[in-house]
């Protein structure tokens, strides 16, 4: 079965009914919602059970007539593993087709060098593959950190690290490991995971923010990924006038609110005040230390954090006023570890935005932690389950 013919085609139509669009819906639902005959609906929820990708529900009878057998995605039997890299360690995970985590694992980075990191991930993949429980999907998702060419699945920069020259990551895990890999920037698949997993699954219109090493985002319009290498949110100039940024611009939202931007104002402090940030005697100074003096109400970690929310807050403002998302989640190291930096971004938000446009909004910390972005990665890959499965079999 080839994922352009109709046979396909149908078939995906009917599982994304299923999974998202529907709720435990009955054939004649579905027949009724995608437009095909009961009998072709039939035929195919039959093949979707006989994978493993959907399963039926016991009836209940409510009122007259022949009720209709309830059906839902099948969390029994596949298990999809992601991976994404976060603060120096690669995280894995095997989760269900419902994005309930089963397997987790962790491998430490010493260093940035493309060699170490993507090593480490190899590694990983190797061991994930050995210890996945029960019936794997032959692929993996990966959340990697840079820009991600969508068609040859390359990283051909990552700011954060240095790396300027072309990484072909998918390449390097498919031959390395023998199966496919859909490969996405980790922020993005971190929103995927707030937008299909956390607390907002109802929005249509997301926006996910990450903040680490770097910054980078991904935008949801009629809660469809904008999967594009053309936009990115941790380059939107926001002082012409201001650092200069890996990429080689001045003032990008990356240079003046990552982690570096906020380690180096800690820093600038200090060498004007030795006292600054003394309640805590710990060194090197990190985003990490930062956050957690800040969540313990230390006053110079929050002067911190506040510095680095002037700049996000002037790119979601530009946002709201261009695409008026629903939500604009924060998240990434920084992000998910601070509640008090998520709640200064508000405060900011707020200021610049007019009362009705700042009341249609919500601004929140993430959800999903430090699994988010592996479990978005899986959930990348896992959008291709149906080409994975069915694709193999011609009967």
């Amino acid at each position: 079965m080839q994922n352009d013919d109709l046979e396909f085609i149908n078939s995906q139509n009917v599982l994304t009914c299923i999974e998202r669009e529907l709720e435990k819906p009955s054939r004649a639902r579905i027949a009724k919602h995608v437009g095909l005959s009961r009998t072709a609906i039939s035929i195919i929820v039959q093949r979707l059970i006989k994978h493993h990708l959907v399963q039926e529900l016991e009836t209940t009878i409510n009122g007259r007539g022949r009720p209709g057998t309830p059906l839902v995605i099948d969390d029994t039997y596949w298990h999809v593993v992601g991976a994404a890299f976060y603060s120096k360690r690669w995280l894995f995970i095997a989760m269900n087709m419902l994005g309930k985590i089963i397997l987790q694992h962790t491998v430490t980075v010493n260093s940035t060098t493309p060699e170490e990191i993507i090593g480490r991930l190899l590694e990983g993949l190797d061991y994930m593959q050995v210890n996945c429980p029960g019936q794997m999907i032959p692929a993996f998702g990966i959340g990697a950190p840079g820009v991600i060419d969508n068609e040859t699945g390359d990283i051909f920069r990552a700011d954060d690290l240095g790396w300027k020259d072309i990484i072909p990551i998918r390449k390097i895990i498919e031959q390395h490991t023998g199966m496919k890999a859909f490969v996405i920037n980790r922020y993005r698949a971190d929103g995927l995971a707030e937008i299909r997993y956390g607390n907002h699954q109802k929005a249509r219109d997301l926006v996910y923010i990450g903040i680490g090493t770097g910054i980078a985002g991904s935008i949801y319009l009629n809660g469809e990924l904008m999967n594009s290498t053309k936009y990115r949110l941790g380059h939107m100039v926001i002082d012409p006038h201001g650092p200069m940024c890996g990429c080689g611009q001045q003032g990008c939202l990356q240079a003046m609110a990552a982690e570096i931007a906020l380690i180096a104002f800690a820093e600038g402090q200090i060498r004007l005040n030795p006292d600054f940030l003394s309640s805590s005697n710990e060194r090197p100074l990190t985003g990490a230390l930062i956050c957690r003096l800040a969540e313990e109400g230390d006053h110079d970690a929050r002067i911190c954090l506040e510095y680095i929310s002037t700049p996000i807050s002037i790119a979601i403002c530009t946002l709201v006023n261009a695409i008026a998302p629903e939500a604009i989640i924060i998240g990434g190291p920084l992000g998910d570890n601070s509640r008090y930096l998520v709640d200064c971004i508000r405060s900011k938000v707020q200021e610049h935005l007019l009362d009705w446009q700042f009341n249609e909004i919500t601004i929140a910390q993430g959800t999903r932690g430090y699994s988010g972005s592996a479990v978005g990665a899986a959930s990348f890959a896992l959008d291709h389950k149906l080409e994975l499965i069915l694709g193999e079999d011609s009967n």
